[in-house]
């Protein structure tokens, strides 16, 4: 559960976390799907120092310990005991008892003081030292260091000081001297010592101080905000100088009480520790201090990653003052007598020092081999062809030179765009292309202009023909309704010659019927005149006269018949000029139709030859104020681009 996790929604890719890092593997810089940089964390290379934690203005990095596990298996009422780290004085200060005291309400019976494993500790390193003279140590309380060791420096192993940390001696003592067999519960500033436990298999959880005061204040546990007085004690024994082991220096300083001759240096914090180990390995075994004590954190484990405070060093110090003063005063009365040191005495008769010895097995981390060639194929990847390119060491990337920057590049764990000087190298190299591009778009644009310039002047033409094209179409739709008008006329004086030879017609037939009865006059009046022959005739001379009279009757009757055959004679001609007359009428009836009806197709058709000259011309002023517009785009895309 000691592990780092990432939250990849949070994080920016600003290259923070890459920067305070002390392993240039344990962060791998990729571009997600969305195109976003995410710096991921390999878990294998990850030491757990939490410096990234730290780092990480944006929240995306967390971390993760027993504490759920823990309070689960408390509330079940597993057997347990709870050992306590010194630092929680800082983490708790003013209350860290009443923090104690509420695990033991909870149940947890036996509760002790990791200061006692410290005590243990520091002896374990004087009699160890004693009994291999000349032998040069580097300190190992701090889990993160050790992991550091084991993943990525093996061959620092021999010389890691195998006496355990003050933890771990406590967690032996329990189990060695009085026999305890349950589980035992760390509450601990450190995220690492969650694999320093995964591998000594001594203690089961890794309650981070943080997490702890993340739960009281998330369950609402009300805890005394003042500095009073506890009834809480720990049980069996305290610790002494071991209180004081969470300072920068704390184990070289216990040791300088026991041995005042003994060549102790230290070093602490991510920016110059890991550094100065590397340093390590390069020099003279006569010029190494007998014990290189080492932290990881630069304020010791009261600056511990998982503390939950970020007090500055004089507050700490402050608070760690009476401890020491405490530790003093019972070592002034009870731990020195007659020159013997009492506790280390006590130790020497109870404990076996074998027992608090740890072996180291390095972690099959397969580590890329990079080449210069590789370095110098990433340099030319990146642009970097001088000396001082290949030395521009802006840092942006989250390492301290390019070189390194290039390894990574090599290794395959970060990508070339999160190169500060590449990233300009292109941007200048885009806004190069860009320019180019820009110098061809204003060429263009010129002609462009050009083109619009033609284009508007044809689209006045258009507009100007289709404005004579309307008023045209309109004066012909004027003509053609005058001509429909007269046509209209033409048309009413057809009718009426129509009308007139209707008339004439049904005179002439009158005539006929007159003539039909002349004729029958004429028959009856020939008749009459032969009757009146034949009575003359019979009358002799007396009727001579009378033979006259009937004779000129007969003659007016056969004049008569005369003139009734030639007026059919004239009616029969009559009758048919009348009837092609009609025909003419009606088929100048038909022209006039089909006239009327192609004159009001022509209206139509002028009419929407108008209605279209209309639409062109509103269609070239929508187009031209286009133009205009394309042209007023143009004009300043050009001002743009100069």
């Amino acid at each position: 559960m000691g592990a780092i996790y990432l939250d990849s929604d949070k994080c920016v890719g600003c290259n923070a976390c890459v920067r305070a890092c002390p392993v240039m593997d344990a962060n791998v810089a990729k571009t997600n799907d969305e195109g976003k940089l995410v710096i991921y964390i390999d878990e294998d290379k990850c030491i757990k120092c939490g410096a990234c934690i730290r780092a990480c203005a944006h929240h995306a990095r967390t971390f993760g310990d027993d504490m759920e596990v823990f309070l689960k298996d408390m509330q079940a009422g597993q057997e347990m005991v709870l050992i306590a780290a010194p630092s929680i004085k800082i983490a708790f200060d003013g209350n860290w008892r009443h923090v104690l005291q509420w695990f033991r309400n909870q149940g947890i019976k036996k509760i002790y003081d990791v200061s006692f494993g410290a005590d243990i500790c520091t002896w374990a390193h004087v009699r160890y030292l004693q009994k291999n003279p000349g032998k040069k140590l580097i300190s190992q309380p701090c889990a993160a260091v050790v992991n550091y060791v084991l993943k990525h420096k093996p061959e620092l192993i021999p010389h890691l000081s195998p006496v355990q940390s003050p933890m771990l001696c406590l967690g032996i003592y329990l189990r060695k001297v009085l026999g305890y067999r349950g589980r035992i519960a760390a509450i601990s500033p450190c995220i690492a010592k969650a694999d320093e436990f995964h591998d000594t298999k001594v203690i089961d959880y890794n309650v981070t101080m943080e997490h702890l005061r993340d739960y009281f204040r998330e369950t609402g546990v009300d805890l005394p905000q003042i500095k009073v007085f506890s009834e809480f004690e720990f049980d069996d024994h305290i610790g002494l100088e071991g209180a004081i082991y969470p300072r920068p220096g704390g184990l070289m300083r216990n040791l300088l009480i026991h041995d005042p001759d003994m060549q102790v240096i230290t070093s602490e914090g991510t920016e110059r520790l890991y550094e100065d180990l590397n340093l390590y390995l390069k020099q003279k075994k006569s010029d190494l201090p007998t014990v290189f004590d080492v932290l990881s954190c630069k304020d010791g484990c009261n600056g511990g990653p998982a503390t939950g405070v970020d007090y500055h060093c004089f507050a700490m110090n402050n608070i760690m003052y009476d401890v020491e003063q405490y530790a003093k005063n019972v070592r002034r009365t009870a731990k020195i007598k007659k020159g013997h040191d009492l506790q280390f005495d006590e130790f020497d008769r109870t404990l076996n020092a074998n027992d608090y010895i740890r072996t180291y097995q390095a972690h099959n981390n397969k580590n890329i081999e990079v080449s210069e060639a590789d370095i110098e194929r990433i340099y030319k990847m990146l642009g970097k062809e001088t000396e001082q390119q290949k030395h521009f060491d802006c840092h942006a990337c989250g390492f301290r030179t390019c070189r390194d920057m290039a390894i990574a590049l090599a290794k395959g764990i970060n990508e070339k765009e999160n190169c500060h000087q590449y990233m300009l190298h292109s941007i200048r190299e885009e806004r190069q292309r860009v320019e180019n591009v820009n110098s061809q778009v204003f060429s263009m644009n010129e002609e462009m202009m050009g083109v619009f310039k033609e284009l508007s002047s044809s689209i006045q033409s258009v507009k100007e023909e289709a404005e004579l094209i309307r008023e045209s179409g309109l004066n012909t739709a004027d003509k053609m309704n005058i001509l429909t008008e007269h046509m209209s006329k033409l048309a009413g004086l057809n009718d009426h010659i129509k009308k007139s030879a209707e008339h004439i017609t049904e005179s002439i037939e009158g005539y006929n019927v007159m003539t039909r009865d002349v004729e029958k006059i004429a028959g009856q009046i020939n008749l009459l005149s032969l009757n009146a022959a034949i009575e003359a005739a019979r009358a002799g001379e007396a009727g001579r006269g009378f033979s006259v009279v009937a004779s000129n009757i007969r003659e007016l009757s056969d004049n008569s018949k005369s003139s009734v055959a030639s007026a059919k004679e004239n009616d029969g001609a009559i009758k048919e000029a009348i009837n092609e007359i009609t025909q003419v009428i009606e088929s100048f009836n038909d022209t006039i139709d089909d006239l009327l009806q192609s004159v009001q197709e022509a209206i139509v058709d002028v009419n929407k030859t108008s209605e279209n000259g209309q639409v062109i011309k509103e269609s070239m002023d929508t187009v031209s104020t286009m133009a205009d517009n394309v042209k007023q785009v143009i004009k300043e895309t050009n001002v743009i681009l100069q």
